[in-house]
């Protein structure tokens, strides 16, 4: 999975180590460290651990090395500009990059942090003027910056030892977004997704890139006949082949109908094959039963006047998983909500109610209800179910299945499903309002429901009375870890605290 995620802006951050004791056998499952700011962040690092850091006092990143125990192995600190904020970070195999930034501004740093030795290096860089970030990179010495400038996509290439820039070139007589940025580990090549439009026609650009910045593939993915390519991720698959797969819409839709998969060989095309979700066994499943019963309906009337239904989707993609000879496609589906000020009744939010989406089921109108001209102001992303659909090596849907989301919103587009795929089953979940949301499916079969789970606490008499941020990520075998903040309260526990705010790194087996 991409380890890529956005992080919130700077704050002065302390901690208090604090663990809890042995369960089942498994040593510490939780740690807890006492702060009241919204900096700190994991990385998990499969068998050898984790790696937490955050800003610690201006001008200073602090990094904490944890096995899979839960034990602390090492801390290292690093200087940087107190200037720029932390803004994302990834890893490669070896080491840990975090990106410091500015808005508006050509100054970044990088601080690499060696996973295996324990010691940190800061890169001091030099960019473009306005470069609206999207995605951020690295293998070995190579870090990748992909986003926008004044609405064009910039893909930059960066070596950290040679301090030497170059933009690789994504141009395009149209217009272009990039959507996926994957550095293979073995070759160094960097794979990218870009989504181009020229005049109603949507495809999809599949470039590679050397490290030194030559152009090794470039593969134009076409749309079928009344499609249009939409959104796609690239991976590299064990057999050397790479797979893409993404969202289609109809020829003159913003919205997502069905998902494509094309598999590449030797730089072409082998296959491409479109599934509509009026086709899935399990898509509609997240409604009520009514609410599907109509929607149905509507879809076999349409089918047999030799007709689709007409969607209104947007889908965020996971990249692919690679099992038992099947590839396995996770997508989340999700509108942007807005609200609407006048000088009558304040916020009210706003719908649209003109396809068959989700939009309060009836599909999202980006301009919401019609009250009188008033400016939409956004209110975040809402998240409604996911949808999980596994393919075989040909590309043909073996089975598709879906998990109902609950009350999910945020103000930036992430990956809250995260999924375990074992021999007979695969278990889907996401943490929110600190429990655990977790389904366990066989193809297109439920083998456990939705269930809820609370996440632990250090003691026996701790009453969470607040969570937020809510993340969770695969960590290694059955295990995952789930981290966020909490305000706990606690008036049983001697010495404990009465009141407490903590960010907590939890271990959590499924």
């Amino acid at each position: 999975m991409d380890p890529v995620r956005r992080l919130p802006p700077y704050a002065v951050w302390w901690l208090l180590l604090a663990f809890s004791g042995p369960a089942h056998g498994q040593g510490k499952q939780r740690i807890e460290l006492e702060t009241d700011n919204r900096t700190s962040q994991i990385v998990p690092l499969g068998e050898n651990g984790l790696v937490l850091f955050s800003e610690a006092g201006k001008g200073k990143l602090r990094f904490v090395k944890y096995g899979s125990d839960l034990e602390p192995a090492w801390s290292v600190e690093s200087p940087v500009n107190p200037t720029l904020d932390v803004v994302q970070y990834t890893r490669d195999s070896s080491a840990v990059y975090v990106l410091l930034a500015r808005s508006k501004s050509a100054d970044y740093q990088v601080v690499k942090l060696s996973t295996n030795a324990g010691f940190a290096v800061r890169f001091d860089l030099y960019s473009i003027n306005r470069f609206e970030i999207a995605e951020f990179k690295a293998n070995g010495n190579d870090v990748y910056l992909a986003g926008r400038v004044k609405n064009e996509p910039v893909l930059m290439h960066m070596n950290l030892t040679t301090k030497q820039n170059r933009v690789l070139p994504i141009a395009y007589k149209g217009t272009a977004e990039i959507q996926s940025v994957e550095v293979d580990p073995v070759t160094g090549l960097v794979n990218v997704a870009v989504a181009a439009r020229r005049g109603k026609e949507s495809s999809m650009i599949i470039k590679s890139f050397a490290p030194e910045g030559l152009a090794v593939q470039n593969v134009l993915l076409p749309p079928a006949e009344e499609r249009s390519l939409l959104t796609g991720r690239l991976s590299s698959l064990s057999d050397s082949r790479q797979l893409v797969i993404g969202t289609y819409g109809l020829r003159t839709s913003q919205y997502t109908q069905g998902l494509f998969i094309t598999k590449l060989q030797d730089n072409a095309p082998e296959f491409t094959k479109y599934y509509s979700f009026t086709d899935f066994k399990n898509f509609f499943k997240f409604m009520n039963g009514r609410q599907q019963e109509r929607m149905e309906k509507k879809i076999q009337q349409k089918k047999q006047r030799g007709d689709d239904l007409k969607l209104q989707y947007r889908l965020l993609v996971h990249d692919i998983i690679e099992k038992d000879g099947q590839y396995v496609m996770v997508a989340e589906a999700y509108y942007p909500e807005y609200r609407y000020r006048n000088s009558y009744n304040g916020l009210y939010p706003g719908y649209g109610y003109g396809g068959y989406g989700y939009g309060r089921y009836g599909g999202y109108s980006p301009y919401g209800s019609s009250y009188g001209g008033n400016a939409p102001v956004f209110d975040g992303y809402v998240y409604t179910h996911a949808v999980v659909a596994g393919f075989d090596q040909q590309g043909n849907l073996l089975w598709d299945n879906s998990f109902e989301f609950s009350d999910i919103k945020t103000y930036s587009l992430r990956e809250k499903v995260k999924v375990n795929v074992q021999p007979g089953h695969i278990t889907l979940l996401y943490s929110h309002n600190g429990y655990i949301k977790s389904k366990v499916i066989r193809g297109n079969e439920v083998v456990e429901g939705v269930t809820n789970t609370p996440i632990g606490t250090e003691y026996e008499g701790d009453k969470v009375k607040r969570s937020s941020t809510d993340e969770l990520e695969y960590w290694y075998g059955n295990y995952f870890a789930a981290w966020g903040y909490q305000k706990i309260r606690n008036t049983s526990d001697q010495p404990v605290k009465s009141n407490r705010n903590v960010f907590y790194v939890n271990k959590i087996a499924f």
